[in-house]
């Protein structure tokens, strides 16, 4: 089985009059290493179309793959075209999609087809050759799960220690106000 057996990309468009800052992802919003996305700091200087995202799709950013741009999308919106937008087919799950696709062994497939030397990008055909483990409905969907769980809980941990340093000057700021 390959990618392409159980995961399409995204045509649909949307307007970028009809995103915000808060719904529209580029390739510069979305973080390094599997961190998922930040808010966009720029929408796109003139009005153009986009590639139109669902909740549970897949978005990828298409240029520099080595440094592995994934989010799992929770909410509905638009992106530039350098960010691929994968949707699994009927009768798989997004979970298991997003799964698969966070593995470095996926990346590494995705940088043996890339074009272009300075800022090198991956190829659309070749990406949807990858080969995908093949298990059950039901193994699909459990992997899937793990996962995510997974994942949700690591962006937690990362979030409570991203501000832990806050923390630490809000109770300095406390201390110092009952010594006096």
């Amino acid at each position: 089985m390959i990618l392409a057996d159980i995961a399409e990309y995204v045509t649909d468009k949307i307007s970028s009059n009809d995103v915000s800052l808060n719904n529209y992802v580029t390739t510069d919003s979305l973080l390094q290493n599997k961190r998922g996305r930040e808010c966009a700091q720029n929408l796109p200087p003139m009005p153009c179309a986009l590639m139109h995202f669902q909740p549970k799709d897949i978005l990828i950013a298409n240029i520099r793959p080595y440094l592995k741009k994934i989010w799992f999308a929770d909410i509905e919106g638009g992106c530039s075209s350098d960010v691929l937008v994968f949707r699994a087919k009927e009768g798989h799950f997004p979970n298991f999609l997003y799964a698969t696709l966070m593995q470095d062994a996926f990346y590494d497939y995705v940088m043996k087809g890339v074009k272009g030397s300075k800022m090198p990008r991956g190829d659309k055909e070749q990406i949807m050759r990858y080969k995908m483990p093949t298990f059950s409905s039901d193994e699909e969907q459990n992997i899937g799960k793990i996962v995510v769980d997974i994942e949700k809980k690591l962006q937690l941990s990362r979030a409570i220690n991203d501000n832990l340093p806050m923390l630490g000057h809000s109770s300095e700021g406390a201390k110092g106000r009952h010594a006096a």
